[in-house]
């Protein structure tokens, strides 16, 4: 029996563009390109997936969200715990109850399609999502409402929150550069990471427009094993004084904490001869000394907004807009001040 997946392919469209055909959605698609969709269908006998439309209209009151960091993982992911507990407000206010459950990272999909069958779930919020995730693509085929927070990084239209990290990537350089810093590193996550692109890609943004340097040496994207942190730090206390990074954006809380740590090791006396910002806003950032400079992100806002959409979905409206960028607050603490000499 071809699927939803199937058609899309055939017909050299999208998931969701089948799906807003199929569905009557006449003023997401041109004319042409619904007679194409529909004459594919036809051709290949295609039958619309009816279990899940049958089970929206018996609301349970339920919004389902895949809670799948293990807890000892929490120290590199507290946002995570933050967004949950901002969620769960959200979903309560809403009038709703959220049902968490896990799912195994190689095999996302098993578990959202025995909650849909099962009549359990209005809907799902998901998180933590990848390029060309596979959950979005089957719950757009199945035509069950959802929202997601993060991006997939492809050409699926559907209804998403995130924060904006390349526009906060450009505010905190231009922060740095106005406090006279010349030479700022960035520390990344590797290139598979569609956030750490986007923040990436708000740093190259804020320093070509500044006219400032960009040092491959001080451009660096990792996983940052054990040991890494301090092997970067030496390498740039090794520079010449005079093309030593003064400054550096890091692209999490928890790496840029580690060199907070680490700075004094190797020379280095943050908020002095190195300035650091972080980006998420984790509550050990304003504990630790020197408290962290960070780009916080407003999860009560990104919840509540994940939520408008969600009912706009359950109700069958099209949002305007159906994406939100949410620009992050920076908040300015002893980790970062003007360059001063060794």
């Amino acid at each position: 029996m071809p699927t939803i997946k199937d058609v899309a392919k055939e017909a050299g469209v999208s998931i969701a563009t089948v799906s807003y055909v199929l569905n009557d959605k006449l003023d997401m698609v041109s004319e042409d390109t619904r007679r194409q969709v529909l004459s594919t269908a036809r051709e290949m006998g295609y039958r619309p997936n009816v279990t899940a439309r049958n089970l929206q209209a018996n609301r349970t009151g339920l919004i389902g969200y895949a809670w799948h960091i293990d807890p000892e993982e929490l120290e590199s992911s507290p946002m995570m715990a933050q967004f949950m507990f901002h969620l769960a407000q959200a979903v309560e206010a809403a009038g709703y109850h959220m049902l968490t459950f896990t799912h195994p990272p190689d095999k996302p999909v098993d578990v959202y399609d025995d909650l849909i069958r099962s009549g359990r779930i209005d809907g799902f919020v998901l998180a933590e999502t990848r390029q060309a995730d596979p959950r979005v693509a089957f719950l757009l085929e199945c035509d069950i409402p959802f929202v997601c927070f993060g991006q997939t990084g492809n050409e699926w239209q559907f209804p998403w929150v995130d924060t904006d990290g390349r526009a906060g990537m450009r505010q905190a350089v231009a922060y740095l550069a106005g406090l006279g810093h010349r030479w700022i590193a960035f520390l990344g996550w590797p290139p598979d990471s569609l956030s750490g692109n986007h923040r990436l890609r708000g740093y190259l943004d804020g320093m070509r427009s500044l006219n400032l340097p960009i040092e491959e040496a001080f451009l660096i994207r990792s996983d940052y094993p054990d040991g890494e942190i301090d092997r970067i730090l030496q390498s740039w206390q090794a520079a010449p004084p005079e093309m030593r990074p003064t400054a550096v954006v890091v692209v999490a809380d928890y790496i840029a904490i580690a060199v907070v740590r680490a700075a004094e090791r190797h020379g280095f006396r943050i908020g002095e001869t190195l300035s650091v910002v972080g980006f998420d806003g984790v509550p050990i950032g304003q504990i630790i000394r020197p408290a962290l400079t960070t780009l916080r992100q407003p999860m009560q806002i990104i919840s509540g907004a994940l939520l408008d959409l969600f009912q706009d979905a359950v109700s069958g409206s099209v949002g305007d807009p159906i994406i939100r960028l949410i620009k992050p607050e920076l908040v300015i603490r002893e980790s970062s001040g003007p360059p001063q000499a060794d």
